[in-house]
């Protein structure tokens, strides 16, 4: 029997590092690869109420711009795997509706990035990844992206 793994995405460097870790670790072991992309309606929910209704639509247009991204980048790294995947988008709570997936399809291993987006502007960073490392019953990879040594390197030497 074949066993899934679960990425989650949304449209950070973090989630996609993640994907690609996830996309190997499947081609490897011959696993199928399931990428959820999370949108938690109720985020928007109370953004629109704490601004009087204005900010729903742009809120919305972010989460639209977020799905389009994960998604393009999603079928970018992937389309030159040799591995079965499928796209998913989901709404709700991204830890619950991660495990749910999870669960839902048997997974062995849900892969998260360590930081990703969020509609409060980075004020709750990794609390996805957290809360699942917290609480999922599958386990959790959480996977840092890495900024370019070398580039790093440059603006250290730079720097009078």
């Amino acid at each position: 029997m074949t066993h899934t793994i679960v990425a989650g995405v949304d449209g950070s460097a973090d989630s996609f590092a993640a994907l690609a870790a996830a996309a190997e670790l499947a081609e490897q072991t011959g696993a199928r690869l399931s990428v959820v992309f999370v949108h938690d309606p109720g985020v928007a929910v109370a953004f629109a109420i704490a601004y009087e209704g204005t900010a729903e639509p742009i809120i919305q247009q972010a989460v639209a711009e977020l799905e389009a991204t994960s998604r393009e980048h999603t079928f970018d790294l992937l389309a030159d795997r040799a591995l079965e995947w499928t796209f998913d988008v989901v709404a709700g709570e991204a830890a619950h509706e991660l495990i749910a997936a999870a669960t839902a399809e048997g997974a062995s291993l849900i892969v998260v990035g360590g930081r990703g987006h969020s509609l409060l502007g980075g004020l709750i960073l990794g609390s996805v990844a957290q809360k699942l490392v917290r609480s999922s019953p599958i386990s959790v990879l959480v996977v840092r992206h890495r900024v370019d040594d070398h580039a790093t390197a440059r603006l250290q030497h730079s720097t009078p």
